[in-house]
């Protein structure tokens, strides 16, 4: 081929290029918490919150589970953020430690159970019963749908994983949010109804978004 012709074929393949504008981690970043912090204060405005939060005398249970699914909602999140970054042989497995540390409340709620079996089953069925994982599940939608617009954007090089990410980050940021709504401080109850929002909203999101997801 011609030097003439490789630099014509250079120029056709340049002359529709447009500057893209840089994805920061940081302006994801506010869209997670934006829609985090945004539904969970529109809740708690329609539903108020529990009534010791303003005293400050949350029961020692209540707040470890919260920040332990906090946590486990902002590892994924983050993971779910850098996935929507160019790069190769990034590591986005850091979140299945957060995950892994939540199962510690399902085996505590098992020893809770099978130790006071009655008292549990009374706790687990009474009070909010599904009405606080459905909550989980819809308080958590501002931050799967920010994460989804990020990656939406980005085409992560794995749809599945992201969809699974993705329902984490919701689940577990819906279930924080309802931490603060529900007045029930029994770990079955916390562990039934409301960490379960983890796992659910992440199977709705492997299961509904990888398609929306490809390239």
């Amino acid at each position: 081929m011609k030097d003439a012709s490789i630099d014509d074929l250079i120029d056709g393949l340049a002359g529709d290029l447009k500057p893209v504008r840089p994805r920061r981690v940081a302006r994801g970043s506010l869209w997670v918490a934006a829609g985090w912090l945004g539904v969970g204060a529109a809740l708690i405005g329609l539903f108020g919150a529990r009534h010791d939060i303003a005293e400050g005398a949350m029961p020692p249970i209540s707040m470890l589970s919260f920040w332990l699914i906090a946590a486990a909602g902002v590892a994924a999140a983050w993971s779910a953020l850098r996935m929507g970054l160019p790069g190769v042989g990034r590591d986005y497995g850091g979140w299945r430690w957060a995950v892994g540390a939540l199962l510690a409340l399902p085996l505590a709620a098992l020893f809770v159970f099978f130790g006071d079996g009655h008292t549990a089953a009374e706790a687990a069925h009474g009070g909010f019963e599904g009405q606080c994982l459905v909550q989980g599940v819809v308080a958590g939608l501002g931050v799967g749908a920010a994460l989804f617009l990020w990656l939406k954007a980005s085409a992560p090089t794995s749809p599945t994983r992201a969809g699974w990410v993705i329902g984490i980050a919701a689940g577990a940021a819906g279930a924080t949010i309802v931490a603060l709504l529900c007045s029930s401080d029994d770990l079955v109850h916390i562990t039934l109804w409301h960490a379960s929002a983890v796992p659910v909203s992440g199977i709705v999101g492997r299961l509904l978004l990888p398609r929306f997801l490809r390239w």
